[in-house]
């Protein structure tokens, strides 16, 4: 039988098995591993299927058997549960930025040649200055078309008196046509494993700043509590204790201590 998968923008694919054990690798599960669980979830799919459900059972497995890997396989709808929970995915970015050295500013109002501008992220380092345009979708299947990178690429030109380069960062992935547009102009992007090996992924994974969306310990009220108050990784649970989640998080300490066992699977 072959099993048709609906994607989240609407398009119908057939079932590629090296796909969804890619996305398990990826996440640090042995690949024997990952072809194993894979197995099994295929044993009770469906004639069509969406990613999202593939995805939710891959989950569950991942959290029964391997529940630190669970955390790194939820990634990506981890950070699209930032924006609507009161958390601006620039400042979240530019957390990503400081980790890797570069002195930041969000939300930085400055006079254009032709227009005034506020821009989402200046960030510094090398000597060279960046505008960093971040564009965060939460809708599943969203891509960041050639549209927003000519907006950017305009923004730039008006603004290049103060800037070196300018920069796209989205949660999502590109459209070919704005990466072929960015790589035209010289612009740099950060998108959903996009570059390879540089995308916004690889960069929360070689920083360790996983938003505490990952956690499943975290209930609604709990996390709007803590991302209201500035907590917005587990490194910044890392440092709290036990009395200081619960005071913030709104919770009692035996909750507070679950969140908090669950949040260390991913410290070094």
């Amino acid at each position: 039988m072959t099993v048709e998968v609906v994607k989240a923008s609407g398009e119908v694919e057939p079932y590629r098995r090296d796909k969804a054990v890619a996305s398990l690798v990826r996440c640090g599960v042995p690949r024997g591993e990952a072809s194993a669980l894979v197995a099994e979830v295929e044993r009770e799919l469906p004639q069509r299927v969406t990613t999202h459900e593939i995805h939710r059972r891959l989950e569950s497995l991942l959290r029964e058997r391997h529940p630190a890997h669970a955390l790194r396989y939820a990634l990506r709808r981890a950070i699209m549960r930032l924006g609507p929970e009161g958390y601006p995915f620039e400042k979240y970015f530019a957390k990503v930025l400081s980790k890797l050295g570069y002195h930041t500013w969000t939300n930085v109002a400055l006079e254009g040649r032709c227009a005034d501008h506020e821009v989402d992220i200046v960030a510094e380092r090398g000597g060279r200055r960046y505008m960093i345009e971040c564009k965060y979708h939460n809708a599943p299947g969203t891509r960041t078309d050639l549209k927003v990178a000519l907006y950017v690429y305009a923004r730039f030109l008006d603004l290049r008196d103060y800037f070196d380069e300018a920069w796209i960062v989205t949660n999502t992935k590109l459209t070919l046509e704005a990466i072929k547009y960015v790589e035209c102009v010289g612009m740099q992007a950060v998108a959903w494993r996009y570059p390879e090996g540089r995308g916004l992924e690889a960069l929360i994974e070689e920083t360790r700043l996983y938003p505490i969306t990952v956690l499943s310990s975290l209930g609604d009220d709990a996390r709007r509590r803590l991302l209201a108050s500035g907590y917005v990784t587990l490194e910044d649970l890392w440092r709290m204790s036990v009395e200081e989640i619960a005071s913030i998080a709104g919770v009692g300490e035996e909750e507070a201590e679950e969140i908090l066992e669950e949040a260390r699977l991913l410290k070094p």
